[in-house]
């Protein structure tokens, strides 16, 4: 049932339908207490150190909404608290004396609401006016939190907040944060000398100090430094202060890199310290499979591969794992396993080839809508659309019918926006993937064909071999069953074992055909 609601989904976006969002509520809390910048409502005017009082000019229904806003806001009354803050905001400018901070504590009275996007929206705007600095580095506390735990805007907030503004009054981690995505961005623009300068100012031995030295490491790998790229992986792992998942980018990334270089046992032994959940492993147990099967391990490959018939791997996209198992079929003769192996891919990519060449839909390939939609970039679009279409639907909860219409449609266009960019990623990664199918399925072809050529090649030499030996082996067709003891399927897919006997010496039934 979740898959089918899924590609229906798929297919309103894909057609650019109206979004339906159905009724949830998502949020974070907030990593301090935002009134602790506050105890009153004056604020510190930009650029200076004085304490202003609230101007006794501006309208007093206003200053009146203000008030009453604020006070909400400390009594944690929140959704109350925007009605009036949202009505201040609407009658004054920005040049008032407390306009700034009433978009601050709407912001995040929104914030703690669960509406997410409409809270890190509204600070956005504020942080680009350049306000007072305790706004402005909350702020920033806010959208470092929210970067590494919403699906939120990427784009827009590192290009538009981060990268286009001066913060020289920032320190600790939230200036390590601002130093590491402008050196970043710097470094993605050619910039290197600018980037450079940034991420020196980076705390060594932090989160992003880390993350600055894997994108070293990855940019060693673009310039052909390997060993370069070694050593600052490496250290990655050494490190007690580098997060569990940057660590198992970083041994993926060595594994790869070892494999290259055909030092595939420590390849192997990079993959197996990767510590993701199952569901993120089929790569990384196919990876460790073609290791096993160039070091000539042939069981030991087999049984990384048969993990693959696990249920939490049926929708995994592996093409390659077919072709990798035939080989390790056709090394040790077993032809017609190996020629099964094959159909095996045409019966499990059949269909989705077919539609590649009839130029059908890509949102109507439902296995290879699968795998993409697991793709980094459009999993996080895909996320986002979700997280926004739930917050849109808590909108009703505001009475306020101003207010909740401005929220509607700031929710509306942006569900938009990512609908449209999520089109085109998966029409951008589709034609890609729809292109590598096609070459599996010409790799396919070609495997065919050495199967059949070797299996004449092998009965023409066994006629011709003095002292042949006869072997004759049967294939069990038995299953054991074993009983619970404390561990799970998922706890030994790295440890099958393969009986797999080299049947290279035997004569075949269908030998007589080529006599």
């Amino acid at each position: 049932m979740k898959t089918a609601l899924m590609y229906s989904l798929i297919g309103l976006i894909l057609a650019a339908m109206p979004v339906t969002a159905p009724a949830a509520k998502s949020g974070q809390q907030m990593p301090v207490d935002p009134r602790a910048l506050m105890e009153d409502r004056s604020a510190e005017t930009p650029g200076s150190g004085d304490l202003r009082k609230p101007d006794t000019t501006s309208d007093p229904a206003a200053r009146e909404d203000f008030d009453k806003g604020y006070r909400l806001y400390k009594r944690k009354k929140y959704r109350k608290a925007c009605g009036y803050l949202f009505r201040f905001i609407s009658r004054q400018t920005p040049d008032d004396t407390d306009y700034e901070w009433a978009e601050f504590f709407f912001g995040i009275s929104l914030k703690k609401l669960g509406y997410s996007h409409a809270a890190i929206d509204i600070l956005t705007h504020l942080v680009t006016r350049k306000p007072n600095q305790k706004i402005v580095r909350y702020s920033l506390e806010l959208f470092e939190q929210a970067l590494r735990t919403l699906p939120v805007e990427h784009e827009a907030l590192i290009n538009r907040v981060l990268c286009d503004q001066e913060y020289g009054f920032l320190e600790g981690t939230v200036a390590d944060f601002v130093n590491y995505h402008q050196g970043l961005f710097d470094w993605e623009h050619g910039f290197f000398h600018w980037g450079d300068q940034h991420f020196r100012q980076i705390t060594p031995d932090t989160h992003y100090y880390y993350q600055y030295l894997y994108q070293k490491a990855l940019l060693a790998l673009y310039r052909d430094q390997l060993t370069e790229a070694t050593v600052l992986l490496r250290q990655i792992l050494r490190s007690d202060k580098a997060m569990r998942q940057l660590k198992d980018e970083a041994r993926k990334t060595l594994a790869r890199l070892l494999y290259e270089q055909q030092k595939f046992e420590e390849a192997d032994f990079m993959y197996a310290q990767i510590r993701r959940s199952i569901l993120q492993q089929a790569e990384n147990l196919l990876e460790r499979a073609w290791a096993e099967y160039r070091l000539g391990n042939l069981e030991k490959a087999m049984g990384l591969l048969y993990a693959f018939e696990a249920p939490s791997f049926r929708d995994a996209f592996k093409p390659e794992y077919f072709i990798l198992k035939s080989f390790i079929y056709k090394d040790v003769c077993h032809y017609d396993k190996a020629l099964s192996v094959i159909e095996e891919f045409k019966s499990r990519y059949g269909v989705a080839l077919d539609m590649i060449y009839s130029r059908q839909a890509a949102g109507d390939n439902h296995a290879l809508m699968l795998y993409l939609l697991n793709k980094k970039q459009i999993q996080r679009t895909w996320q986002f659309l979700e997280l926004l279409e739930r917050e849109k639907a808590e909108c009703d909860r505001f009475k306020d019918k101003d207010l909740r219409s401005h929220l509607e449609k700031l929710y509306d266009l942006q569900i938009q926006q990512s609908r449209n960019r999520l089109r085109q990623q998966i029409e951008s990664e589709y034609e890609k993937l729809a292109n590598g199918l096609l070459q599996y399925e010409e790799n396919a072809h070609l495997m065919e064909y050495e199967i059949g050529l070797d299996m004449y090649k092998r009965v023409y030499e066994a006629h011709y071999r003095e002292d042949a030996q006869k072997q004759k082996t049967s294939d069990s067709t038995k299953r054991a069953v074993f009983p619970f003891q404390g561990e799970f399927w998922n706890d030994e897919l790295a440890d099958y074992q393969v009986t797999l006997p080299n049947k290279c010496q035997e004569i075949e039934e269908w030998d007589i055909f080529f006599e």
